[in-house]
């Protein structure tokens, strides 16, 4: 992404704003929320609408910014497991790479069926509404680079 590693970060971390830019999010809200050795602790209920399908689930936010990473696993809902995570790596032009994953299975086997027929396109969906959400709010950074992929395949250790 053409953002700061800090920018990022900043907009991976503001789940109260996702309804604002993910269409299929109606809703979010912190129910608790701490600080421990310097990690942030959420616990929020998230509402989802998708087609026919509207779900309300919590997940346990663990947001570090100091290393720059977002974890996230189901507290309750309709899921067997969800597991979210970001990671958000500076690059030498300023701009960041962001390694995103999602693995979750839904406790209806036709649902979680369904929907896997659908992962590539809404993963890239969120990247995009991601992409334009911080194009909104923050100055993009870096330029085209010919080392930017070495610098990825040092990052995924390739």
């Amino acid at each position: 992404m053409t953002f700061t590693p800090d920018d990022v970060f900043t907009l991976a971390s503001d789940i109260g704003d996702y309804p604002n830019f993910i269409k299929f999010i109606s809703a979010v809200r912190i129910k608790e929320e701490h600080i421990h050795k310097g990690i942030r602790i959420l616990l929020a209920e998230v509402r989802i609408r998708y087609q026919f399908i509207r779900e309300r689930f919590s997940t346990h936010v663990h947001l570090n910014a100091q290393e720059r990473t977002v974890e996230v696993k189901l507290a309750r809902g309709p899921f067997r497991k969800l597991n979210n995570s970001w990671r958000i790596h500076a690059l030498d032009d300023g701009s960041s790479f962001v390694e995103f994953k999602v693995d979750y299975e839904l406790n209806i086997p036709f649902l979680s069926q369904l929907l896997r027929t659908r992962e590539d396109r809404a993963a890239a969906s969120i990247m995009r509404a991601f992409e334009r959400r911080a194009a909104e709010r923050f100055q993009p950074v870096g330029g085209p680079s010919e080392d930017m992929e070495a610098q990825i395949k040092t990052i995924k250790g390739l």
